[in-house]
């Protein structure tokens, strides 16, 4: 047999197995898919599948159940993903209810972002009534007229007097509405004596700055929520926010929950008919 002879019965001989393979393996016995385990799927699936169990979480509250969900995953896929949720939770004004059991869930992992600090030991403050503080001055800006609304009182044990006061208290229909936006600033403490200026020092600001890292409380009549300034800066060091939810009042306190600056708060109507939300600046 010539050489040539035995390679054209080589490539013939190949190409018919490669045929009979290929036909064998896709219609007389094709390959079955079967469920598989959470570990073994791809890097993207991992993740939505770490998000499915966190929200599982948040729905039934089942701590143990959501672990052996996560059970196996790589540390870093689960790190990344739940971060990822948190932050982009947080970012949205998700409700502090879904945000304490996120964290819960990430703090039981040995996971701690920014956002989670002003969810992490959170406690539920029991019903109580802060006392009447003085009403809040009429916004700074045009809005519509809030009837008068008979809101139940609440008390908190052993009220003390807070270092802030409402410098600015406004309504705003436009963006994310059902909000309380705070901004908390401080002036700085004027100068002893007024030195010789420096040449080519940069000057104090005279006006009151943010200040990063405030407790904010807000208290209703069964139940509390915590924020802290300071986790938002790219709106501003100072800025902290709620969700509000129609027909509460609402009291904020700043510090600790006991020190009210505000009492009687509800979510102002807009004239669209909508919702609006309030903006508040604090000072001390």
């Amino acid at each position: 047999m010539s050489r040539r002879t035995f390679l054209l019965t080589f490539l013939a001989g190949l190409t018919v197995g490669l045929a009979l393979g290929l036909i064998y393996s896709w219609l007389i016995d094709p390959v079955r898919l079967y469920n598989t385990t959470p570990p073994l799927l791809r890097t993207d699936y991992r993740h939505e599948w770490i998000r499915l169990a966190a929200l599982g979480y948040v729905a039934d509250g089942d701590l143990e159940r959501a672990l052996l969900r996560l059970k196996g995953l790589p540390e870093k896929d689960v790190r990344e993903a739940l971060t990822a949720m948190i932050e982009a939770y947080a970012a949205s004004g998700q409700p502090a209810s879904t945000m304490r059991r996120l964290t819960a869930l990430a703090d039981r992992l040995g996971i701690r972002t920014p956002a989670m600090l002003a969810y992490l030991e959170t406690t539920e403050v029991p019903p109580a009534t802060v006392p009447p503080t003085p009403t809040p001055p009429p916004p700074l800006t045009p809005s519509p007229t809030i009837p008068p609304t008979e809101t139940p009182a609440f008390v908190l044990p052993s009220p003390v007097p807070s270092l802030y006061r409402v410098a600015e208290q406004r309504i705003v229909c436009e963006g994310v509405r059902e909000q309380l936006r705070v901004w908390v600033r401080i002036w700085p403490p004027p100068p002893a004596e007024t030195p010789t200026p420096v040449r080519g020092a940069t000057p104090t600001p005279a006006g009151p700055q943010p200040v990063p890292g405030v407790v904010l409380w807000l208290l209703w009549a069964d139940g509390a929520d915590r924020a802290v300034t300071g986790l938002r800066p790219q709106i501003d060091p100072g800025y902290a926010d709620f969700h509000l939810k129609p027909g509460i009042p609402y009291a904020l306190s700043i510090g600790e929950p006991n020190a009210p600056v505000l009492s009687g708060l509800m979510l102002p109507p807009c004239p669209d008919g909508a919702w609006g939300s309030w903006e508040v600046v604090l000072e001390r």
